[in-house]
């Protein structure tokens, strides 16, 4: 955290001086940029954006670290993290999954790639302010080789005025020379200043990067020595589009006041999320589109409370979002993550109000909890 302050502190101390700089040369800006206002104009809107970019990357950053320490020191909460560390934090949540050094690269590398996608639009924005200052640079020599040119050929050196039609006629070449020198300054300065601010962002993004990949490697150690070790990868690709699609069902389920109790992999592989809500209401959320695989669940769910519960009846539902619609007794299929999102919303639970009713609760909760633990725990 001290490392992201001191990058914040840098970029804020770097803009603010920049900015008192144009507050005291302010008639010397302006007549930079009224040289030529459409181009410059630009060129400065752009600098401005990039400026606002990084430093909205690098907020972003801040729940992003915050997730990371309060996870590894304890305090892992409901929530997965915002964005960067998403995948990771949908791993760690599911109980039933240890990963391998191998699973720990397939990880970090997720995390790289969406590191690399905020590089990529700072870079973006640096390259632009380049070619723009370039481009007023070609503009105002096309303008100062054509307004000589013109100049030359319309003269009369006979006339006596000749000298006043010569100061009169250089207007036009040397406002070419402004916009090609104007331009490619605040193009340079534009590219200079998104870029120092884009390297202290990377900076920032490296020591995440870093602290995550100790964390992590911490974690795989200490779970290796205890516990069967089960590789993700040779069970089921898990590629960025499927934990951004279970992160956003197990999110959806918490905002619509679901408790989620576990995340879970049916038959090894298909990854699920179980939700509970009152009244007995128990939501098996997956991407299975296999109908028998998906009774199976059921059924399982069934025997197990059968013989522990009587007296009770658990409404049981699978909610399958696949590209194919799935309508059966108890499986209800969605063809996108944004119907299921619909769904939930027009279905919210409404959570328990009294101590008592608080309490039932629960222990409901505390008890499928064991049950799901006992039921996949051979798969996973």
């Amino acid at each position: 955290m001290k490392r992201f302050h001191r990058n914040l502190n840098i970029m804020s101390v770097f803009t603010a001086l920049l900015l008192v700089c144009m507050l005291l040369f302010w008639r010397t800006f302006l007549n930079i940029a009224v040289t030529n206002v459409f181009l410059n104009g630009i060129i400065i809107g752009v600098a401005i954006f990039g400026i606002g970019l990084c430093f909205v990357n690098i907020f972003k950053l801040l729940p992003e670290y915050k997730w990371m320490h309060a996870y590894f020191d304890g305090h892992p909460g409901n929530g997965f993290a915002p964005r960067l560390l998403r995948p990771v934090s949908l791993v760690l949540h599911n109980k039933h999954i240890h990963m391998t050094t191998s699973d720990l690269t397939e990880l970090l590398d997720l995390v790289a790639i969406r590191i690399e996608e905020d590089r990529d639009s700072v870079r973006y924005i640096t390259n632009t302010l380049i070619f723009l200052g370039l481009l007023g640079t070609f503009w105002g020599l096309i303008l100062t080789v054509g307004g000589f040119a013109d100049l030359l050929m319309h003269i009369d050196f006979n006339n006596e005025s000749v000298l006043q039609e010569m100061r009169f006629g250089m207007a036009g070449p040397l406002s070419g020379m402004a916009t090609a020198f104007t331009s490619s300054l605040l193009g340079l300065a534009g590219s200079l200043t998104v870029s120092f601010l884009g390297l202290q962002l990377q900076f920032a993004q490296n020591t995440l990067f870093g602290e995550l990949t100790d964390f992590m490697s911490k974690y795989v150690l200490q779970t290796s020595g205890t516990e069967k070790m089960i590789a993700l990868s040779e069970h089921a690709p898990v590629n960025e589009d499927t934990y951004t699609q279970i992160s956003d069902i197990y999110d959806t389920f918490v905002k619509n006041g679901y408790e989620v109790v576990d995340l879970i992999r049916i038959e090894g592989k298909y990854p699920a999320v179980i939700a509970i809500g009152t009244n007995e209401k128990l939501f098996i959320a997956t991407l299975v589109d296999d109908v028998d695989v998906l009774n199976n669940v059921v059924k399982r769910f069934e025997l197990c409370f059968a013989d522990t519960l009587e007296g009770i009846n658990i409404d049981i539902r699978v909610l399958s979002v696949s590209e194919f619609a799935i309508f059966d007794d108890n499986i209800l299929g969605f063809s996108s993550v944004a119907e299921l999102k619909k769904y939930l919303s027009n279905h919210k639970n409404v959570r328990p109000t009294t101590n008592q009713e608080r309490s039932d609760f629960d222990a409901y909760a505390e008890y499928i909890g064991t049950a799901v633990n006992y039921l996949f725990k051979k798969d996973n």
